[in-house]
């Protein structure tokens, strides 16, 4: 790794100030991914990771297909996955130890036969052990389902199993809940186009419902949009196949499958080992506070999260990913499906095959804030110290880490700064504990701010914890 010069500074306020600078943050981990909690950055980049493909970039899963999910619960990873079959479509539902072999457990029964989706989730909002997993799919017509289940296995509908949505819901349809907003999320396919064939546009929606069993087809909308920053014939370079949601750490991460140069199938016939580049699917991530208004940089950068394979892969073409995101070990698991063609056209129809794979990236390393030679930094708003710890995912392989404490004025406060504060060397830690000759804990209540002062280097996430 790069050198890497870390500085983290406490700027300590002994009075409220203006409360329209402060941030409540309490306990949770901080992302920086935005500049929520940023009230001033300085020579820093904001810099996308990159997730690296498990088992030597080979499929784990050799005949499944997502549109499907992959969590961890029970001690265990568990998938749903789609499988074709001569007449249509079915899902089974598999399980692993080890993340990386599955052994098929059952075919998934109770939702409808035809289904083009499946994504499913645990609901942490539930009471009723028999609606403890919640699934959307399409249903008939091209129309959003939603059903629940007790094991994953057998679901029961939700509306009698009629659809809960109008039409274009054949991608991917995902249920959660937003525990922050006290309420379901249900994100679907939508058409702004002709329905079907080469004039159809795509794009997704959002619906919220606070009480699905209540009502399954209470869904509010909350908004329908496509990719139209460079206009209208921008859907000729881009279109939004699928989005689902998946929240952590107070951020929700789009997870998008991005139809490229859709329909342009110029760069020749049926060809499973060329990795082509139009009419193809990426996998890109975008961020947001709310799970409604998107950061879409890394679209429009064209940094997909996980790039396709090359020459060969069985992931050149497309790749389409998993529901939601896996955090286990420390890591985070990106399951996704992979095709070796492209999508192709109502006129132009190719032959793929389809595979899941496996790619992880460092516990928060989905977006850094880093800094070449020049010393950046970076300051947060104000914020209430509730703990006696501080926790700093950081990589200072080559490089050295201190931690000083200012007060208001950004005067060095006595205990905390200078040679009062650790120096650290070629570290690389997901929770560097930084120390000063005094305790954190002494100053616990009072209003601080943090200044990270990088050189070549990565900062990931900080968390302020109690002792």
């Amino acid at each position: 790794m790069v050198p890497l010069t870390v500085c983290v500074i406490f700027v300590v306020s002994t009075c409220a100030g203006n409360a329209a600078e402060f941030v409540e943050i309490g306990l949770q981990k901080q992302l920086f991914v935005d500049d929520h909690v940023i009230a001033g950055k300085k020579y820093v980049t904001r810099t996308l990771g990159r997730a690296v493909k498990e088992n030597n970039g080979q499929p784990i899963f050799a005949d499944g297909w997502f549109y499907g999910t992959v969590l961890h619960d029970d001690g265990k990873f568990k998938m749903w996955a789609r499988q074709d079959i001569p007449d249509g479509y079915r899902y089974e539902y598999s399980e692993s130890v080890d993340g990386l072999h599955f052994t098929r457990v059952a075919e998934v029964t109770g939702i409808y036969s035809a289904a083009h989706s499946f994504a499913v989730s645990i609901d942490p909002h539930e009471t009723d052990p028999t609606h403890r997993y919640k699934a959307a799919h399409d249903a008939p017509g091209t129309m959003a389902g939603i059903a629940h289940s007790a094991d994953g296995i057998r679901w029961i509908p939700y509306n009698s199993g009629e659809p809960v949505t109008h039409r274009a819901a054949d991608t991917y349809n995902q249920i959660l809940w937003d525990e922050a907003a006290q309420t379901y999320r249900l994100f679907t396919r939508t058409d702004f186009g002709t329905t079907g064939g080469s004039g159809e546009i795509r794009g997704n929606r959002e619906m919220v419902n606070p009480d699905v069993k209540a009502d399954p087809t209470n869904w509010t909308m909350v908004r329908e949009w496509m990719f139209d920053r460079e206009g209208k014939s921008e859907s000729n370079r881009r279109q939004l196949y699928g989005l689902t949601d998946w929240i952590y750490c107070g951020v929700h991460f789009g997870l998008m499958s991005v139809f490229e140069w859709p329909g342009d199938v110029s760069e020749g016939p049926n060809d499973f080992f060329t990795h082509h580049e139009r009419d193809v699917m990426n996998f890109y991530i975008a961020t947001s506070r709310d799970g409604d208004q998107w950061d879409l940089s890394w679209v429009y950068a064209e940094k997909p999260i996980i790039p396709r394979g090359g020459d060969g892969a069985f992931d050149n073409d497309i790749i389409l990913p998993s529901s939601t995101i896996v955090t286990h070990d420390d890591r985070h698991w990106l399951y996704y499906g992979g095709a070796n063609e492209r999508h192709g056209t109502k006129e132009v129809v190719f032959t793929r095959e389809h595979a899941i794979g496996l790619a992880t990236i460092r516990l928060d390393g989905f977006i850094s804030l880093t800094a070449g030679d020049k010393p950046g930094t970076v300051l947060t708003k104000p914020f209430k110290l509730e703990g006696g710890n501080l926790h700093v995912n950081v990589d200072a392989a080559q490089g050295k880490v201190r931690v000083d404490v200012l007060d208001v004025s950004g005067k060095p406060l006595a205990g905390y700064s200078g040679r009062k504060a650790t120096t650290y060397h070629e570290v690389d830690e997901l929770r560097l504990s930084p120390r000063w000759s005094e305790s954190l804990s002494e100053i616990k209540g009072r209003v601080i701010r943090l200044r990270f002062n990088l050189t070549r280097g990565a900062l990931y996430s900080f968390q302020v914890e109690e002792e």
